[in-house]
C-alpha cells in the first residue's frame, strides 16, 4: 500500500484505452472541459457575489477542485482494473455505491451535454432567425454522430478552437467596455459595481455559478487515461487551471466592470446589444459559441460512453463474446449514437431544461467535483494519512457541502 501511495500518478500498462494525446493535446482537451458554459454566466455571479467575496470564491473553488483533481487520480490508481469515476467507488465502497455514483455522474455529464445542446441552438437561431429551433438541433445531432466516434486525441484540435473563442470572448468584452464608456480615457465605469452583495438573498446563487467553472472531474479519468506520458498530468492540470482561471477572472471583472447591476445571466446577451458598429464581431462572437459546444459535448459524454463499452466488453457470456469480438464497431455506433440522441431529444422536448440544471447545479457540481474525491480518499488511503490531511479533507467536504446545500435550496426557494 506504501508504495502506491508513493507513487500515486504512475498508470498501469494494461489500462485501456491505450495512451494516445501527447502532453500540448491534454491540456487542451483539459482547458476545453473547464472553460464550459458555466464561462459565460462568471459576470453574474460576482454581480450576485460583489467584489470581495467573488473573487475569494473564485480562488477557493480553484484550489479545492485542482486538489481534488489530483486525489482523483491518486485513487484510479489505487490498483489495476481501475478506469472510470463509478470503478473508484466499488473499491471505496462496493458495489451500491458504484451504481449511486454512476447515476449521479451520469446525471451531471448528461445534463452539461443537454444544456450544451440548448446553447448550440439559442446561439444558432440567433445568426438563423428564420430556421426553427427544433430543425436547428437535429442538424446539430447530424453533427454529433461522428465527433462521438473520434479519439481524444484528435478532439485536441477541436478543443483549442474553445480555447480561443473564450480569449477572443474576453478582447471582445475589453473592446465593448471601451466602446460604450461615455468618459475619454477610461475603460470601465466602476460606479456600476459593489464590493459586497447588494441583496444577501442572491448571495447563494453565486455558489454553483461559480463551481460550475471547475466541475471536469467526471472527464479527467478519460483524459488521463489517453495520455502519452501520465506522469506529466499534474504539469497539464496546473496549466490547464491556470490558464481558465486568468480567462474567468478576465471575463468575470470585465464583464462585471462594464454591465454592473444590468449583467445577465450570460454576457453574451449584453453583449449583442452593442452598437451597429460592433454588430459583425458580436456575430462573429456568436459563431464561436455555437461550434465551440460541439466538442464539448462529445468530451463530456466520453466517460459515460466509456464505462458503457467497459461494461459490454467485460460480459461474460459466450454468444455475446462471439457478436462483441465480430462487430465491436457497429456496436460501439450504435451505443454512442443511442447516448447522443437521447441527449438532443431532450434538448428539443424541453427546451428550458437548462432551469432544470440550475437548480441542480450546486449539488452535482460540488458533490462530483470536491465532494466525493475526498472521501474516496480517505476511504482507500486511511492508514497512510496524516492527522493534517485528515483534517484538510474533512473541512473541504464540510464546506462544500455547506455551499451545495444551500446553494441548491435557494434555487428551489427563488425558482421562477
Amino acid at each position: 500500500m506504501s508504495d502506491q501511495h508513493n507513487n500515486n500518478f504512475e498508470i498501469h500498462e494494461d489500462k485501456p484505452p491505450k495512451s494516445k494525446s501527447t502532453l500540448g493535446q491534454s491540456i487542451f482537451n483539459f482547458c476545453n472541459v473547464l472553460m464550459g458554459v458555466g464561462t459565460l454566466s462568471l459576470p453574474l455571479a460576482f454581480k450576485h457575489a460583489g467584489w470581495i467575496i467573488g473573487i475569494s470564491l473564485l480562488f477557493f473553488c480553484m484550489g479545492v477542485t485542482n486538489y481534488t483533481a489530483r486525489l482523483l487520480i491518486k485513487c484510479l490508481n489505487y490498483k489495476e482494473g481501475i478506469y472510470t469515476y463509478p470503478d473508484i467507488a466499488t473499491i471505496a465502497f462496493g458495489k451500491f455505491a458504484k451504481i449511486i455514483i454512476f447515476i449521479l455522474f451520469s446525471l451531471e455529464l448528461i445534463a452539461i451535454a443537454i444544456s450544451l445542446v440548448i446553447l448550440i441552438g439559442d446561439s444558432l437561431q440567433i445568426l438563423f432567425p428564420d430556421i426553427s429551433l427544433i430543425s436547428l438541433k437535429i442538424i446539430a445531432w447530424m453533427i454529433l454522430i461522428p465527433l462521438a466516434l473520434i479519439d481524444i486525441k484528435y478532439l485536441s484540435y477541436f478543443s483549442l478552437l474553445g480555447i480561443l473563442s473564450a480569449i477572443i470572448l474576453v478582447i471582445v468584452v475589453i473592446i465593448d467596455g471601451i466602446t460604450r464608456n461615455e468618459q475619454p480615457g477610461s475603460l470601465f465605469n466602476p460606479m456600476k459595481t459593489e464590493l459586497w452583495p447588494t441583496d444577501w438573498n442572491s448571495l447563494p446563487f453565486s455558489f454553483g455559478l461559480i463551481i460550475a467553472g471547475y466541475a471536469g472531474h467526471s472527464v479527467f479519468p478519460s483524459i488521463y487515461l489517453d495520455m502519452q506520458t501520465p506522469n506529466t498530468y499534474l504539469k497539464a492540470i496546473n496549466i490547464s487551471y491556470s490558464f481558465s482561471t486568468v480567462v474567468y477572472l478576465l471575463i468575470a471583472v470585465c464583464g462585471y466592470l462594464m454591465f454592473g447591476n444590468m449583467t445577465k445571466p450570460e454576457i453574451t446577451q449584453n453583449i449583442m446589444s452593442t452598437t451597429d458598429h460592433l454588430k459583425l464581431l458580436n456575430q462573429f462572437i456568436v459563431w464561436l459559441i455555437a461550434i465551440n459546444p460541439f466538442t464539448k459535448i462529445v468530451l463530456e459524454l466520453h466517460p459515460v460512453n466509456f464505462f458503457i463499452e467497459i461494461q459490454y466488453l467485460s460480459s461474460s457470456c459466450n454468444l455475446w463474446t462471439r457478436i462483441r469480438n465480430d462487430c465491436f464497431l457497429l456496436i460501439r455506433f450504435l451505443s454512442r449514437t443511442l447516448v447522443i440522441t437521447m441527449v438532443v431529444f431532450i434538448a428539443i422536448k424541453y427546451p428550458q431544461f437548462d432551469r432544470a440544471i440550475e437548480l441542480l447545479g450546486s449539488f452535482l457540481f460540488y458533490t462530483i467535483s470536491t465532494i466525493i474525491p475526498c472521501m474516496f480518499y480517505l476511504k482507500l488511503y486511511s492508514n497512510n494519512l496524516r492527522w493534517w490531511e485528515w483534517l484538510v479533507n474533512l473541512l473541504i467536504i464540510l464546506v462544500c457541502t455547506a455551499l451545495a446545500m444551500l446553494g441548491t435550496i435557494w434555487a428551489f426557494l427563488f425558482y421562477h
